[in-house]
């Protein structure tokens, strides 16, 4: 990895804050946040969001009653609705349903503007800020002629590279996509858009805020002035508690397969048994869809959770086994923390990849996890000399920009320009 920052590697690059008080916007906008309902698409914008009222302005988040406390503890408006996806999204078990998505994504944001716009036509934004999976802010916008502003929680989308092209959950002539296409033609119109859903699949707004450094996205030298890499914009998480090593003798190792993992308790069972009775101090979460109990006694230097304060952890952590969500993977990378990736989605394994080939980390498929794979790759990874100084050299880049006050200039910007 070529440990040069690229010209403009977080958008403006704009230094953290020193002490000195900025002004204060003197309009107060209303700035509406449509987000996708899943843990790794709604964190990355509460530093954003929290940025935004402490400027004065109004800031409104379309979430489930599973994200309201969240939105509510950063100082926005919740605006609650029924997600198709239920509480929060949960990650395809099977290639059927991944190439089933496209409809869930579609079913969820028809839904998303019934429930909303009453509340939305009686309190217009002044701009949308939306996820780029949230289609039903699009809809919503064209139909009541609102700006759009597109956050990227995973790799930007510009017409060299975009995730859906290289990295396909499913061939495009799948009956369940091309139905997913089909209906989408069918729906654009309702709202005021051609008929054309591969041009709007592919459309690029005039501003996109993407939540990476610029030298973590694929072909970032090719992402113009419509675009703003912040960095990641991680917010505290109080509400989630507090973590303290068990032992202040052993290194700290992370395991986990993210929030909406299912369908692999064996990988956990792997994991215990590669690392009990080792060296490491080790911390497993599991989620919701695995019982710690059925994972049987545990070794003493091995704690197994459905949850943990993940930023907590991290602080201390000298390694992180990890699905690769986007989220997961920049906090670690925030925290100057190793990573061995082993990915299950399509986009994580662009993750995976992207780790390894800036030599931040190791990927490891599922197909090749095994007891002994697992230890391996973990002693590469921790004996690479090399290795730990890009991690650090990358943390201490992107720890030097304010991503939350970067993400809010574009915004307020963007404003400025619409007048």
């Amino acid at each position: 990895m070529d440990e040069r920052p690229l010209p403009g590697l977080f958008g403006d690059d704009r230094p953290k804050d020193t002490g000195t008080a900025r002004k204060e916007t003197l309009v107060q906008r209303h700035i509406a946040f449509f987000n996708f309902p899943a843990v790794g698409h709604v964190n990355p914008t509460i530093g954003v969001v929290e940025e935004l009222v402490r400027r004065g302005h109004r800031v409104t988040c379309t979430v489930t009653d599973h994200f309201a406390p969240i939105v509510k503890a950063a100082g926005a408006e919740p605006v609650r609705y029924d997600s198709v996806f239920g509480d929060f999204y949960r990650a395809p078990l099977t290639a059927e349903e991944n190439a089933g998505e496209g409809l869930r994504c579609l079913n969820e944001s028809t839904s998303l503007v019934a429930q909303v716009a009453p509340f939305y036509e009686k309190n217009r934004p002044d701009v949308i800020v939306h996820d780029f999976m949230a289609w039903g802010a699009r809809f919503l916008a064209a139909k009541d002629g609102i700006p759009l502003i597109r956050t990227y929680p995973v790799f930007g989308a510009n017409e060299h590279f975009s995730l859906r092209e290289k990295f396909p959950v499913a061939e495009l002539n799948d009956p369940q996509i091309m139905e997913a296409v089909q209906q989408l033609a069918g729906v654009l119109p309702r709202f005021g858009l051609p008929a054309d859903p591969m041009g709007f699949l592919s459309a690029i707004e005039q501003l996109g805020i993407v939540f990476l450094p610029r030298e973590f996205q694929y072909a970032g030298e090719t992402f113009d002035e419509r675009f703003v890499f912040t960095g990641p914009c991680i917010a505290e998480r109080p509400y989630q508690g507090s973590w303290q090593p068990s032992s202040a003798d052993r290194p700290v190792l992370l395991i986990s397969l993210g929030t909406s993992a299912r369908g692999w308790p064996e990988f956990f069972t792997m994991a215990i048994e590669a690392f009990g009775d080792s060296e490491w101090d080790v911390l497993i979460t599991v989620g919701e869809h695995t019982d710690p109990a059925g994972l049987g006694p545990l070794p003493a230097n091995v704690d197994v959770r459905r949850y943990a304060p993940q930023l907590d952890v991290l602080r201390h952590a000298r390694l992180f086994i990890t699905h690769g969500g986007m989220n997961s993977t920049m906090e670690s990378l925030d925290n100057g923390v190793p990573m061995v990736v082993v990915p299950q989605t399509s986009e994580q394994r662009a993750n995976a990849q992207r780790v390894e080939e800036l030599g931040l980390g190791r990927r490891l498929a599922k197909e090749d996890v095994t007891v002994r794979s697992l230890r391996e790759t973990a002693a590469q990874v921790t004996g690479d000399a090399s290795l730990a100084d890009r991690v650090r050299a990358l943390r201490e880049r992107m720890r030097s920009v304010d991503g939350p006050a970067v993400a809010a200039d574009a915004v307020e910007n963007h404003l400025a320009r619409l007048g």
